[in-house]
């Protein structure tokens, strides 16, 4: 029975829709057999209909379901059908239950399921993990996708698998015919927030890339004024300050996520600055800066030039 209902659980539809493609693999069945019912609005009814109808043209069908409210609720509705389903299924249809949380197991429903689905959770990925997945994602559906466009997408989606899906959907799209992705396709559709154009100016200071550094700053020039951007800056360079010692202090990626509320994927790659940029590196920056902060508000200098010379100079 537990080849004809299943339960994914996890928060990325993007990875269980992954492991709901390998599954229509395995067992063999017709794209025009796949069917999606959503119970948040769709009637229950016909969804009974629908799993007990015989696929047409094809001895086998795949019913995907989200928001199967009754593994979280209890509703005046009649669940027998499905209770009575679940332990005599079809043997020419696979139910597939997307649950983006763990069900109630105290509900009738739930613990009937469960003694007869395969239930599998999902877990969210690791920050490394993500440019070999989708990596790998990409060359199973015929697409080519250069390094540095990769992990460009992953920083402009912030680690983030429900925006990472959505523009990989765009990008196959956009790239249909040529089935290459190129870090320009990137830049052209992916859009980059704020937050990210700033703490990649930060690093490519850093770095000493005064041609990034002046590509970052101009573009940010054209919506911020100069004393914003100097703020930024600042407030960035004290981020990784405060994560070097924050980590000093044995705090890891989890409690630096909770400290700054940022997602996981930001707060790897903030312990990963931390540990490589080295400490009188960044406090000669945010010191220098803070300097420059005081003559702009003293009117001692121009602020698009002293933060032009600043940017250049460091």
């Amino acid at each position: 029975m537990k080849d004809f209902i299943y339960a994914f659980i996890g928060e990325d539809d993007f990875l269980i829709e992954n492991e709901i493609e390998k599954l229509i693999k395995k067992l063999k069945i017709d794209s025009f057999n796949i069917l999606s019912y959503d119970l948040s609005e769709q009637e229950l009814l016909d969804f009974y209909q629908e799993i007990t109808t015989v696929s047409l043209l094809s001895d086998k069908k795949l019913i995907k379901v989200k928001n199967a409210w009754f593994f979280y609720e209890e509703r005046e509705e009649d669940l027998s059908p499905l209770l009575r389903y679940f332990s005599n299924p079809k043997t020419d249809t696979a139910v597939v239950f997307i649950l983006n949380k763990e069900p109630d197991k105290t509900l009738p429903v739930t613990q009937e399921a469960f003694k007869y689905a395969r239930i599998e959770t999902i877990n969210p990925m690791k920050p490394e993990e993500f440019l070999p997945y989708i990596k790998n994602y990409l060359q199973s559906k015929g697409y080519k996708i250069a390094t540095d466009a990769l992990e460009e997408l992953v920083e402009r989606t912030n680690y983030d698998f429900h925006t990472l899906y959505n523009e990989v959907e765009k990008l196959k799209l956009y790239a249909y015919d040529s089935k290459v992705i190129t870090l320009r396709d990137i830049e052209l559709l992916v859009s980059q927030n704020q937050e990210d154009k700033f703490y990649d100016l930060t690093n490519a200071i850093i770095a000493k890339n005064k041609r990034r550094t002046l590509e970052i700053y101009y573009d940010l020039l054209s919506k911020n004024d100069v004393t914003q951007i100097v703020n930024f800056i600042s407030r960035t360079l004290k981020d990784i300050i405060t994560t070097k010692q924050l980590i000093k202090q044995g705090f890891n990626q989890t409690s630096i996520q909770e400290y700054f509320n940022v997602s996981s994927g930001k707060a790897y790659y903030m312990m990963k600055d931390a540990k490589e940029i080295n400490e009188n590196t960044l406090k000669k920056y945010y010191d220098k800066l803070a300097e420059l902060d005081f003559k702009i508000k003293s009117g001692a200098i121009d602020p698009k030039l002293g933060l032009e010379l600043w940017l250049l100079g460091g």
